[in-house]
């Protein structure tokens, strides 16, 4: 839809406070249709409870048309480290444009990237049009963020969803969820066997975290995983799904931070997804199935489906001969603009729980 001259003159975009979020949550609500409440809710943990933010940030910015929202992206810091130096980067959420106001969305976005000059940006959850914006800055994709790896343990509710793109019938669907879930289920069974899975012992604090003493001075930029973040992010009562472990890897042996939460997945929310958000320091390609294995041990009764992100070539294969099935996005979700040079010319290694991707 063109919009009108008028109504692009009636527009105005400026920082959004905290004033703003009940009016926030009600703009939001209307353009995902989700429930209000539920999103206040969460933006009052999201952008207030977060130890990175700032006093002096605004929460985020927004279009206004007259007296109302017509867009908005919302700032979301998360502290990294490089060896021991801690690198403040903005990262963005909530990228929501009114279908009326779709043609200045750029708008939005741009201003959201002259932050560039103070902080590194970046963003965990772009779609395809907002994965161009990106690309349009200068961005570069998130490694290995195009793509998610999906260990199915129940086919009929994932068959029911392949079927719905395409054909939304309802005997499509239940020939999908019976005969064809079967047929699926026997040429692709999951080539992990689970018994004698080895033990996770669980971790209910952050104190219990910060005793398996994850390194300090990690040789690739990451996120800092320190009490104030993991007290936010895993145990702020937010998620009561999210969990989190201690695994101990063979090469080399030792303990290592893994983290998960459980969400709803599919048209009608008819599949139960276990995602596994962090994996802390990074484990070897031979660990990585005996790991997954001892989630599955223990969530077996409760999932249709582990979803891996960010998995490097390496594990790739590893999985994919495993039988877990890949899904491509239309275009890599995770996306990294740093127009500046404030970043070390490093590697990173940016894990599925940072930003906002699978919160």
């Amino acid at each position: 839809m063109i919009i009108p001259a008028s109504a692009e003159v009636r527009t105005q975009l400026g920082p959004l406070l905290e004033a703003d979020l009940g009016e926030l949550a009600g703009f939001i609500s209307a353009q995902s249709g989700r429930d209000r409440a539920s999103i206040e809710s969460h933006l009052r943990w999201f952008l207030l409870e977060n130890p990175a933010r700032r006093p002096e940030d605004p929460v985020g910015f927004g279009l206004r048309s007259v007296d109302q929202l017509a867009g908005c992206i919302l700032l979301s810091p998360q502290m990294f480290r490089f060896g021991c130096k801690d690198i403040l980067l903005m990262g963005s959420s909530s990228f929501y444009v009114d279908e009326h106001y779709r043609g200045q969305g750029g708008r939005i976005f741009l201003q959201y990237c002259r932050l560039a000059r103070q902080h590194p940006l970046f963003g965990t959850s772009a779609n395809a049009e907002a994965a161009g914006l990106w690309k349009a800055a200068g961005a570069r994709p998130i490694s290995f963020s195009e793509q998610e790896y999906l260990g199915i343990l129940n086919w009929p509710p994932v068959a029911e969803e392949l079927a719905y793109r395409r054909d939304s019938s309802r005997a499509i669907l239940r020939f999908a969820a019976g005969p064809a879930a079967t047929v699926a289920s026997l040429l692709r069974p999951l080539k992990i066997d689970c018994s004698g899975a080895t033990e996770l012992t669980v971790l209910s604090s952050a104190e219990q975290v910060s005793d398996l003493a994850l390194p300090d001075c990690p040789a690739k930029l990451t996120a800092v995983r320190n009490s104030a973040y993991l007290q936010w992010r895993y145990f702020s009562g937010h998620d009561s799904t999210a969990a989190l472990f201690a695994f101990r890897t063979c090469q080399p042996e030792r303990e290592v931070l893994v983290t998960v939460n459980l969400r709803k997945r599919g048209y009608r929310g008819q599949i139960s997804a276990l995602n596994v958000l962090d994996v802390y320091p990074e484990i070897s390609a031979q660990d990585w199935p005996g790991m997954v294995r001892a989630l599955i041990a223990r969530y077996r009764s409760l999932i249709d489906v582990v979803v891996l992100r960010n998995l490097s070539p390496e594990l790739q294969t590893v999985f994919s001969e495993r039988n877990f099935q890949r899904r491509e996005f239309d275009a890599p979700i995770g996306w990294l603009l740093d127009k500046f040079n404030l970043l070390p010319a490093s590697e990173h290694y940016i894990v599925p729980a940072d930003g906002d991707g699978l919160i």
